[in-house]
Order: C-alpha cells, then structure tokens, then sequence
C-alpha cells in the first residue's frame, strides 16, 4: 500500500516526507490555491515497497513513554503537551535589528545564522513565500546569514518542507532543518530508515504549531482589504516588531496590514488544513530544540521573545556554542512555557479531543495517538462542535470573498 489512501482519507499532513523518500519518484506534490499541495500517486512507477508509509506522519505517533523516538532524549523528563525537555529558557537574538525584524525575536534566525557563521551546519532547509507567487510558501535550502534572513518570520501557509530531504541525501553536507511539528516527526521517521539523514541533519528547529492554513485564507484577507490577488507582489504574516501585522502590498504600491489579533482567527476558520485539527504535538516533542512565542503578560512591549525548549544533547551542545554571544537567555519553567502556550494547548488537548471524536462518529479514519488521552468531556465535546461550527462559517465565508 502506499500514501495515497492517506492523502484521500484527510490525515495527509502536505509535509513532503513521502516524496523526498520515494526510492522510484513515484510521489509527486502540486500546489492548489484551494487545498495547498496535493499528493500524486503514479501508479506505473509505484510497486508498493511501502516506503513511503513507513516514513508519513499522518497517521499518528506513539507518544507513550516507551516511543521510539524517546531515546535521544535520554533521562529528561517529559511533560503532557511539553514533551521531553532538558533545559527550557525565554530568548531572543542578542542583535537588536535581527530581534526586530524576526517573528518573536528573531531566536531561530539567530541560531541558524550563527551555525552558519561558526560552521556546525553548511545549509539550512527553511521556508519562503515564493516571489512570483506570494501566497505560495516553498522551502529552500540557505547556505548564508543573508539568505536566512530573506525567510525570516512566520508563515500561515502549508508548506511541505520535507521535500528538500532528497537534496539532503544526494548532496553531502551538514544541515539544519526547521519545521512544524509534522516536518519533524516526517523527519524523523525517514531518518530510521536512511543513513545518509542520520550522518547529515546536524540538527532540527521545530516550531510551535496550533495550526495550518491553506493558501485560500490569505486570499480571503486580500479580498476583504478590498484587493485583487493577482496584484498582490508580497505578503508578510508577521513583523516586524511583535507581535506584527499581516501586510499586503500590490504591484502599484497599495499597502493594506491587519494586527495578528485581528486576522489570525480568521485563518482557523474554513482554511485549517483537516489533518491540523487531528493533530496532538503542539510543541514539536521531536525536535532537537523547539521555539515558539511566549504569550506572557511580562513580555508586552517588548520587540519579542520566544520559548526555547531543549530537548537533546544535540540541542544543548548548540545552544552553548552560540549563546551568549549571539542569544540572550532568560531560565524558564515548565509552568511558564506551559501558560505561554494556553492557546495552542487548548486546540492541541480540547478542539483535538472534540473533533476526534465528532470524527469517530462519522466513522472516519483517525490518527492513532498512544499515550494521549482521547476520552473526551462534555467541554471538549462542546470545543469541537464549536470548531466545526467556524470551519462551516469560513467555508461560506470563502465563497463569499471568492
């Protein structure tokens, strides 16, 4: 069997992994405005050898204490929703212009520029929004500081980042890969499965994750700024300064920006990827270091500051080489990183829960999650009817803006 019957069932998660690992090029990913990147299955190279499921994410991990991919996280502790942790720390790029400009900090930039700079890494797999296409985000592969800095900042758009792993395996060099919770899990399963990632992914950068758009959410919001897509030339979700404003900008130099409290709920309407609202790992447990905001009170006002969660040693031997020179780090607890996130731990635990279950009732095919719990209570039950309720409303709203 291959992936196909995963991309038709809804649990795809459009992160490239089965692609990049096809030993027969058999996989092929298109973008659609509407849907994102849809999966191909060429029926006369494929025979099945089953590659190409071994390493797709969508169908569920194994999150209980004995996983697998536990093992490079040694004796550290781990949390619900937290995951393993080895040290936890507030940070942001010790440059003030790079702070600035980044989405909460500039803390992955920093770090990536500066395993460039000091040569731990030759090349990092990140994300842009492709200059002839805005509302299309692709990955790239940076092998300078400048070339980092081009795809700074967040993009709410599928991106399916794992597509470059099969440059990783034919191009010898020492990488970094950044991605969602989904990139790094697809991740890591390829790399039980070949050496060549084992021996060159020096390192991962995951990033926190509520939830995906497609690339029809942002042409809803150049539609409600009254714009023609087709004239929109450079679209930016966040920055600079935090916590940012989505900006839109048209070839005769019209310039519309919505507040980040203003559109995003809007994204988490009809345009959530489906396999999102499935989806458990808030905190990407498998990367090697894991960032995201730090939505605390304490930190209002300032040009942005990110949870630093590390995971492994890899992460730790990384974090010492660059700080303090290149971060600025302040010790966090659990408690903290976790309130932090009380958002996104609210769609990762409630909104999960209850359309998990409101998908069991349509006997739909689920992802299998060991080690969370899924018995859902009458409030989860209430969050994912709820949800449905916006993902319909945004469905319409679609078609209104369409």
């Amino acid at each position: 069997m291959n992936v196909e019957r995963v991309y038709a069932s809804g649990l795809c998660t459009q992160c490239g992994t089965c692609v990049a690992l096809c030993p027969r090029s058999a996989i092929a990913m298109e973008w659609d405005l509407r849907k994102g990147y849809g999966l191909q299955v060429d029926v006369e190279r494929c025979n099945n050898c089953g590659t190409c499921g071994a390493v797709c994410p969508g169908e569920g991990l194994d999150y209980t204490p004995q996983a697998w991919w536990r093992r490079e996280n040694g004796d550290a502790p781990s949390v619900d929703v937290l995951g393993p942790w080895r040290q936890l720390w507030f940070g942001w790029a010790s440059d003030e212009t790079t702070r600035y400009l980044g989405a909460s900090g500039g803390l992955v930039t920093a770090i990536l520029q500066g395993a460039l700079q000091t040569g731990v890494i030759d090349k990092a797999v990140v994300c842009r929004l492709d200059p002839a296409r805005p509302l299309k985000a692709e990955p790239v592969m940076a092998t300078t500081p400048d070339e980092v800095a081009v795809c700074r900042g967040s993009k709410y758009n599928v991106v399916p980042m794992n597509l470059l792993l099969r440059r990783v395996i034919e191009e010898p060099g020492r990488y970094a890969l950044v991605g969602l919770p989904c990139h790094i899990t697809g991740f890591r399963l390829a790399r039980e499965h070949n050496a060549a990632l084992r021996e060159r992914v020096v390192f991962t950068v995951g990033l926190f994750c509520g939830r995906t758009a497609t690339p029809r959410g942002t042409q809803v919001e150049m539609r409600r700024a009254r714009l023609n897509p087709a004239d929109v030339t450079r679209v930016s979700y966040r920055g600079p300064g935090w916590p940012g404003s989505l900006r839109l900008e048209t070839r005769d130099g019209a310039v519309r920006t919505a507040e980040l409290s203003a559109y995003f709920d809007r994204f988490d309407r009809g345009y959530r990827l489906l396999r999102c609202r499935l989806c458990a790992d808030a905190l990407a447990d498998l990367a090697d270091i894991s960032v995201g905001d730090a939505w605390l009170e304490r930190f209002d006002g300032t040009p942005g500051v990110s949870d630093l969660v590390i995971r492994t040693p890899a992460g730790e031997r990384l974090i010492d080489a660059l700080a303090p020179g290149r971060l600025t780090l302040l010790p966090a607890t659990p408690g903290e990183v976790i309130a932090s996130q009380a958002e996104t731990i609210a769609v990762k635990r409630d909104v999960y829960r209850g359309r998990m279950w409101l998908r069991s009732l349509a006997r739909r095919p689920l992802p299998y999650n060991p080690g969370i719990r899924l018995e859902p209570s009458l409030g989860d039950r209430l969050e994912g009817v709820k949800d449905l309720a916006k993902e319909a409303y945004g469905l319409w709203e679609a078609v209104r803006y369409r």
